[in-house]
């Protein structure tokens, strides 16, 4: 009797199906379909073998076609991730909120508080503060050119052992320095154009556009690079080395009278804050998260040549 059932019900579903499929479609494709339902139970010899899946689980049926896939994700080159993170740095103020704010004003509040004794620990510094000798200088270079040489040697370290978060530490490192220490402080100092402890005019002497203390460059790059590496690794020994080394460059700028106190808090708080987002930004860049909108970005580089001026002026227009 279940011998016998057998050919009937598959003959009901294969019926069934059949004028489902002539509602739907045309004759010529019900043919196909009605016939690929009935192999399984056409014959006692196919008992054993594994039923043929209906036409709607056919591969061709179930899939687009490769060219329709998704293709993997590529991170902004070098030069695009600049922009990008110039116009997420500076902009930043514009996404500022409560939080933002507040430390904002808290640590202009605690800057203008610590101004009372720069003339007294500027003096104290030079006169009866450690030197360190020859360390002293290594870490005072470090907020000029010493800092690139680290930044290149992270970038072979990760060239030769294939380290991928190295190489993005040098990047991430230029980055945060051109933004920090090449843009934001040399137009602060030159606009708020505060005299040199060395200059022997106090600590509240101001000549805007012609002298530059405030904030502190070799301090404002020190921390741009030590907190693209502390932000990057998450061993306690390598933050602490890290801005160990950036306040060592703090304390040499103070040492040797190039800077009063304020200056180089100052410069650290820059480097500190334009080096930590710049790591998170580009962090998301690489991870795949969609890019800013960058149309009408446009960054661009003119040189300037004067009576004993050269260098370089950058502008961008959003």
């Amino acid at each position: 009797m279940r011998c016998a059932e057998r050919p009937g019900r598959a003959l009901v579903l294969a019926a069934l199906l059949a004028g489902a499929s002539l509602t739907a479609t045309s004759p010529a494709n019900a043919q196909p379909e009605a016939s690929s339902l009935s192999l399984p139970d056409e014959a006692p010899a196919t008992a054993g073998v594994e039923a043929t899946p209906p036409a709607t689980d056919l591969p061709a049926a179930e899939s687009p076609a490769p060219a329709g896939e998704a293709s993997p994700y590529h991170p902004p080159g070098f030069p695009k991730m600049i922009l990008l993170d110039t116009g997420h740095v500076l902009g930043a103020p514009l996404r500022w909120k409560g939080r933002e704010w507040l430390f904002f004003s808290a640590s202009t509040a605690a800057i203008a508080t610590l101004s009372v004794a720069d003339e007294s620990l500027s003096d104290a510094a030079r006169e009866h503060g450690p030197t360190f000798g020859a360390v002293g200088d290594v870490f005072d270079q470090l907020g000029g050119g010493a800092s690139f040489v680290l930044l290149g040697g992270f970038y072979l370290a990760g060239m030769i052992g294939k380290d991928s978060k190295a190489k993005n530490v040098c990047l991430d490192g230029l980055s945060a320095s051109l933004l920090s220490a090449g843009i934001i402080t040399p137009v602060l100092a030159t606009v708020i154009g505060r005299e040199r402890p060395t200059e022997e005019q106090g600590a509240y002497s101001f000549h805007p556009f012609e002298a530059r203390s405030f904030p502190s460059g070799h301090t404002t790059q020190a921390f741009a690079v030590a907190s693209v590496i502390a932000t990057s690794y998450d061993q306690l020994w390598v933050k602490i080395t890290a801005y160990g080394a950036a306040t060592m460059t703090a304390w040499a700028r103070v040492r040797r009278g190039k800077h009063f106190p304020t200056d180089v808090v100052a410069g650290a708080l820059i480097g500190t804050v334009v080096g930590r987002s710049v790591v998170h930004f580009n962090r998301r860049l690489r991870s795949g998260e969609k890019e800013p909108e960058v149309s009408g970005a446009r960054l661009t580089f003119l040189p300037v040549v004067g009576e004993g001026l050269y260098g370089v002026s950058a502008t961008l227009e959003f």
